[in-house]
């Protein structure tokens, strides 16, 4: 009688572990702040292949995006926005090749808090410079 009385109690305590709860809600979509990984081409040098990018999107609107191009690492920071599911920013080289040292690129692309990706990514060296190219990111952390 034991023995049956644990059996029922312990189907019963399964049973009732996967019943849904009514204050259970849907995952938050994702928050465009945190770390994102992805690589970027530039449209005048295509046989250099993708490049590894990413942006640290801050809460405050800040952006570190770290680059790595001729075996050099390049640190930009900056400003972002995000209105809709457009994100654009702007930031300065401030660590890298000497001929990048000081270069201004703008940076558009689209937010897609579902999937967690950033899309259709442009950047563009701010004039009198003319480099652009695409990136694509997904967010890690």
């Amino acid at each position: 009688m034991i023995a049956f009385l644990l059996a029922f109690a312990s189907l019963t305590m399964g049973l009732a572990s996967c019943e849904k709860d009514s204050n259970d809600t849907d995952p938050t979509p994702a928050s465009i702040e945190g770390l994102w990984i992805g690589s970027y081409s530039v449209d005048g040098y295509p046989g250099a292949g993708l490049r590894y990018f990413s942006f640290i999107i801050k809460p405050d609107g800040t952006v570190i995006n770290d680059t790595k191009a001729e075996n050099q690492q390049h640190l930009s920071i900056g400003n972002w926005t995000l209105t809709g599911d457009l994100f654009e920013c702007t930031a300065t080289c401030v660590y890298g090749l000497p001929i990048n040292m000081g270069v201004t690129e703008t940076h558009t692309a689209t937010f897609d808090k579902a999937n967690g990706t950033i899309t259709n990514g442009i950047w563009k060296n701010v004039p009198p410079l003319n480099g652009s190219g695409t990136f694509t990111l997904t967010k890690v952390k």
